[in-house]
């Protein structure tokens, strides 16, 4: 094998569609679908998934094509049945706003519960859903205010506690941010991934101290600014698969 041949093995060795890492102690796996599973508490964790954006903008006179929510829906479904999955997380921003709630995404998400009744969904409340207000009963969530704690995980949805005004005794959840592992969101992180002739911004996990960031669910959304000095490690999703970086 020449020295040509050994890189494209090594960057096909390198892109796959999940990469194990340890944090916290525990074993994940993060998932080019954006999305991390646990696999030893049989838990998903996605963050960000905005359903009813295009509807949002469609009600604003936008003019969005309509059927993005229930290709993400059936997304989350395909992973709770690929990985066994007993435990689903939302890491805040289910919902884009008030204008979400269409029949057609109630329907959608009812018809979701009913297909798997065995199936914990937990939603850590978002800023997004604070607008919103909280999803239906139908749809079968437990709605946590602030975070939820998964030993040895703290699992919320903005990490920068102090911007996130809605929260409650800031002080005891600095406090309790500061020795625990986070999952979060919020954030949207995006890395450029460059070749010779192209480069593309692409949805990133992102592996900080002390948060651990998750990517949003969709492409959709408009990306802030995160700068790589203050990347530790993170984890750029091309196409259908993943690749670990270093800052």
């Amino acid at each position: 094998m020449n020295a040509r041949e050994a890189g494209k093995s090594a960057v096909a060795k390198a892109a796959t569609d999940a990469i194990d890492v340890e944090f916290g102690g525990e074993m994940l796996t993060l998932l080019a679908q954006k999305a991390v599973v646990w696999a030893r508490e049989k838990t998903l964790f996605v963050a960000d998934v905005h359903l009813g954006k295009a509807a949002s903008f469609r009600a604003a006179g936008l003019a969005v094509p309509s059927g993005h929510s229930q290709d993400d829906i059936a997304r989350i479904e395909r992973l709770v049945q690929v990985h066994d999955i007993a435990h689903l997380v939302v890491l805040g921003d289910l919902v884009h706003n008030r204008a979400s709630y269409t029949p057609t995404l109630d329907a959608a998400m009812r018809g979701f519960a009913q297909r798997r009744p065995q199936l914990k969904k937990m939603l850590v409340l978002g800023n997004h859903d604070n607008h919103a207000g909280g999803p239906p009963i139908q749809w079968g969530f437990n709605c946590i205010k602030d975070c939820l704690r998964l030993e040895p995980f703290q699992c919320l949805h903005d990490p920068f506690y102090r911007a996130n005004t809605h929260m409650a005794n800031q002080t005891a959840l600095d406090a309790e941010a500061n020795a625990a592992f986070s999952l979060a969101g919020h954030i949207h992180p995006a890395a450029w991934v460059r070749t010779a002739r192209e480069a593309l911004n692409l949805p990133c996990f992102w592996q900080s101290n002390p948060p651990a960031m998750k990517p949003r669910w969709r492409l959709f959304v408009a990306r802030p600014d995160v700068s790589p000095k203050c990347w530790h490690r993170k984890f750029h999703r091309r196409s259908s698969s993943i690749a670990n970086t270093a800052a």
